[in-house]
């Protein structure tokens, strides 16, 4: 995790100062705000472009805006400082910015982070936070991993060797050589036996070992048993399956609904299978009637195991 210290801020001339356009990201309404460093007997703050005093150079250090909040340092201690002068608690040891947008903090070595308003999200005593995606942060303690919401809230206690990505508010988990899927927003998680879970679609999430590939409902109870080579997602209670490279559908209760006779099948959707065979592309029902597209329509993107 690359730092950023307060204290580069210092190999600028301070007599040169800077200009920084803050938008309506950075503040409240429509209006931008132009402000200016200036240094005062060696204690920095910020102007507008007519010369008022807009921040007091009270501050040992100050660094540039960066996602709403610019680092400040002030005698030992560390924090951040919002357009309109206030600042969060400079209480932190030491304090650090990454990606320009995640404003890390750290007090008595244990690592926290704030939100945009200089609020603790997260409060500082993690051996290590990282922000993952869409507002998701994890942390670690005890060698473990966790995951907090963007409401700062604990959604998977931090107790999980490794974590994977987080997709629609879902993620990986691994714990003791095995796998799970975690509903974020939920909170629920469904560990495995098996070594990779899909995603949970229609009830259902495709579950691999051993480059085999079956079914879990959302009890964790395996359903369809691991045997095929290939599988997709389910929808309106299909998916489609393939083995030895031959690719038709089956249902929840692993009965052959479309025969595996195709050379791709796609997605289940409106009562019918999206299929290629031949080098053409074409649809199937449950009964299987077959209609092929006399233009070849738009294949679907690869959602199924492992993306293939």
């Amino acid at each position: 995790m690359k730092k950023y210290p307060i204290l580069l801020c210092l190999l600028f001339p301070a007599l040169m100062g800077y200009t920084q356009r803050l938008t309506s990201a950075d503040k409240a309404g429509d209006d931008t705000l132009s402000l200016v460093k200036i240094e005062k007997a060696g204690k920095y703050g910020f102007t507008d472009t007519s010369g008022k005093v807009v921040i007091a150079p009270v501050y040992d250090a100050i660094g540039p805006f960066q996602h709403g909040l610019a680092l400040v340092k002030k005698g030992k201690k560390t924090g951040y400082l919002l357009p309109d002068g206030k600042t969060s608690s400079l209480k932190y040891d030491s304090a650090w910015v990454k990606e320009g947008r995640y404003h890390f903090v750290k007090l008595d070595g244990k690592v926290g982070l704030l939100d945009d308003k200089g609020k603790e999200l997260v409060a500082p005593k993690y051996e290590e936070v990282n922000g993952i995606r869409d507002g998701y942060v994890s942390v670690k303690q005890g060698g473990k991993y966790g995951v907090i919401n963007p409401q700062g809230k604990m959604v998977l206690k931090p107790e999980y060797e490794r974590l994977g990505f987080v997709t629609n508010g879902t993620m990986l988990v691994y714990i003791d050589g095995k796998c799970g899927r975690a509903d974020l927003v939920k909170g629920k998680v469904v560990m495995t036996a098996y070594e990779k879970v899909g995603p949970f679609r229609d009830g259902m999430a495709w579950v691999r070992q051993d480059k085999k590939f079956g079914f879990i409902n959302t009890d964790g109870d395996l359903v369809i048993p691991v045997m095929y080579d290939w599988v997709g997602n389910f929808n309106e209670g299909l998916v489609a399956v393939a083995t030895e490279k031959k690719y038709g559908f089956i249902n929840k209760k692993n009965q052959v609904v479309i025969a595996q006779k195709y050379d791709k099948a796609y997605t289940y959707t409106k009562g019918k299978g999206m299929i290629r065979q031949n080098g053409k592309v074409g649809y199937v029902d449950m009964d299987g009637n077959e209609t092929w597209a006399e233009a070849a329509p738009i294949l679907p993107a690869a959602h199924g195991a492992d993306g293939k």
